[in-house]
């Protein structure tokens, strides 16, 4: 299940995540949430939480140095969405993948980051 196709959600993300970027940083990819999306850079991980109710938008930035731990949940048959939860310091950030996301290319791709 997909709310948008995703390559036109992944052209309208990267645009998005332009304007938080950095002098230098570069984008390496991009995943779509249930609400939001979550961008992986070389520096860090940011995500866009936007409201449903509101035009107001959110964008967290973890450098993937203070990530202390991230765990998967993925969710049964009847479940619409896969969870990842990173944890730092400061707290935990719950991000809500789509059902058919590449949640585990994400989770794998994260965890390479910050083995390094």
């Amino acid at each position: 299940m997909s709310f948008f196709k995703s390559r036109d959600n992944q052209e309208k993300h990267i645009d998005q995540i332009q304007e938080y970027l950095i002098p230098g940083e570069q984008l390496e990819q991009t995943y779509g949430l249930v609400i939001d999306f979550v961008a992986l850079t070389d520096k860090r991980i940011l995500f866009v939480d936007k409201s449903f109710v509101s035009k107001a938008t959110a964008v967290v930035t973890i450098p993937y140095s203070k990530i202390e731990e991230i765990a998967i949940q993925k969710s049964g048959t009847l479940s619409f969405t896969n969870k990842v939860e990173i944890t730092t310091k400061g707290g935990s950030h719950e991000l809500s993948f789509v059902k058919g996301a590449d949640v585990f290319g994400f989770y794998k791709k994260l965890t390479s980051k910050i083995c390094d």
